[in-house]
């Protein structure tokens, strides 16, 4: 409520511009990837596209694409900036997506905007395995059960 208090709704809103443009491309990199991850390793393996991959080959596509969905760290590097309560002379009063980048930039180089990263891409890794591969193998022992089609595909 002390946000609301000094700040109004902006102050609850704080980063909200970083947040959608991180969400936008955090799972459609996620699937995308794994999907083209996928591709590529029917082209490897000699599969065709009606071919089903082996539970292993979907969990390699899986953590490839979720390791790779961490492009966008700097996203979320500028969200957690713009959201913190830090201090600081040099950085900018009322902070945008674009001045929050310039001010990392500045300050710390390319490297500030991957700060983070590993633990995001172990994070991009499993949750992309049990959403994607895991989710992949759940829907064709629903089909095998059923006998129906799901017609849901990502």
């Amino acid at each position: 409520m002390d946000i609301y208090r000094k700040e109004g709704i902006r102050g609850i809103n704080k980063g909200v511009n970083a947040v959608a443009i991180r969400q936008t491309t955090n799972w459609g990199s996620r699937f995308g990837l794994s999907r083209l991850a996928e591709s590529a390793i029917r082209k490897i393996t000699g599969k065709e596209e009606s071919d089903r991959l082996s539970g292993l080959e979907k969990i390699i596509a899986s953590g490839l694409g979720g390791g790779l969905s961490a492009w966008n760290q700097p996203i979320e590097v500028i969200r957690v900036e713009m959201q913190s309560k830090t201090v600081d002379p040099n950085r900018p009063k009322n902070l945008t997506v674009g001045k929050t980048l310039k001010y990392i930039y500045s300050s710390n180089g390319l490297k500030g905007l991957y700060r983070g990263v590993t633990p995001r891409i172990g994070l991009g890794i499993w949750q992309t395995i049990c959403m994607v591969a895991l989710g992949d193998m759940a829907k064709e022992s629903i089909e095998k059960l059923t006998g129906d089609k799901v017609t849901a595909k990502h």
